[in-house]
């Protein structure tokens, strides 16, 4: 946290004392996406095409990703929880292999009305639904809006009430200063700041996730969307908190107990209020335990989802 606090201090005044610019560029469109990757699934919802992997026979399993990374955050995860499961990992728009519109609001209504279409498009009754980060803000405000359609949930260092962002974001807010700290360097650092060991996010990881922001032309412009337009904490006080406690479902908290990002308070205070959570406290890890500690991981999400 003091090294973040020292960075931000530097950056606001080396950067306020400029004139910045914002980035620059078209989004891919749905077809030049599919072309660039031949092989990848997409749907299209509401004129946005959104990439997923679909994996495995059986029950319907969907994971959602964070900010800042995308489906790939999965990939040591759910190879292992494929038998009697369908999963569906997500690219949220402007993530990942999806398209990336610079026409579109990027609010948790949108994100939450996608979800519910892409559940509804595919027929998926009573999914259990594993997020991470802002994807299981997302999960959860789905699960509030249309109880009795989600079968158990499991949160990841979930932010369910105000407050919670990566140190540093909050910079890309600030007019003309916001739209220089979209580089490369900025990415890779608050990701690695995620991590209590930065050798956990190594550097082929780390181009896994950069390489999205080098390939789309839109992916900087749709970052700043996504943070400028992301309306997390009103809907956390208006829907999250007075709902809390009548959510009735089985539900996985996993946190990392050096998580820095959304501490591991949050996940104490979530299980405080709902009734049916039990918390599992993933040691040595920050806010990205799938990269630090995936196998502890992959073993309590299965034995979680296993459950009758």
């Amino acid at each position: 946290m003091k090294r973040w606090s020292v960075v931000t201090s530097i950056l606001t005044m080396l950067l306020v004392s400029t004139v910045g610019c914002g980035p620059s560029g078209t989004s891919l469109t749905a077809q030049q996406l599919k072309e660039q990757n031949q092989d990848a699934k997409y749907v299209e919802i509401d004129g946005v095409s959104l990439h997923y992997r679909q994996d495995g026979l059986g029950k319907p399993l969907i994971f959602l990703h964070g900010f800042l990374t995308s489906s790939n955050i999965w990939r040591s995860i759910s190879p292992g929880l494929t038998y009697g499961n369908t999963i569906y990992a997500l690219d949220l728009m402007g993530s990942g292999l999806s398209e990336k519109p610079q026409n579109q609001v990027y609010s948790i209504d949108t994100y939450v009305t996608q979800l519910s279409k892409f559940i509804d498009g595919f027929h998926l009754e009573n999914p259990i639904i594993v997020g991470h980060g802002i994807g299981g803000s997302i999960a959860t405000v789905y699960a509030i809006r249309n109880p009795g359609k989600v079968r158990k949930l499991a949160l990841l260092n979930t932010p369910l009430h105000p407050g919670h962002s990566a140190p540093g974001l909050w910079l890309l807010k600030i007019p003309l200063v916001g739209g220089t700290l979209t580089g490369d360097w900025f990415l890779q650092r608050t990701l690695r700041g995620g991590v209590d060991k930065p050798k956990s996010m190594s550097d082929s990881v780390m181009n896994d996730y950069l390489k999205v922001f080098q390939n789309d032309p839109g992916a900087r412009v749709a970052l700043l969307k996504q943070v400028k337009e992301l309306n997390l904490d009103s809907v956390l006080k208006s829907e999250a908190i007075p709902n809390l406690a009548q959510l009735k479902i089985p539900t996985q908290l996993i946190w990392g107990d050096r998580d820095t990002y959304v501490p591991l308070d949050e996940g104490k205070k979530i299980k405080e209020t709902v009734s049916t959570a039990d918390l599992y406290v993933v040691l040595g890890t920050g806010h990205y335990p799938t990269e630090e500690r995936p196998e502890d991981v992959r073993q309590r999400l299965k034995d979680f989802i296993d459950q009758q």
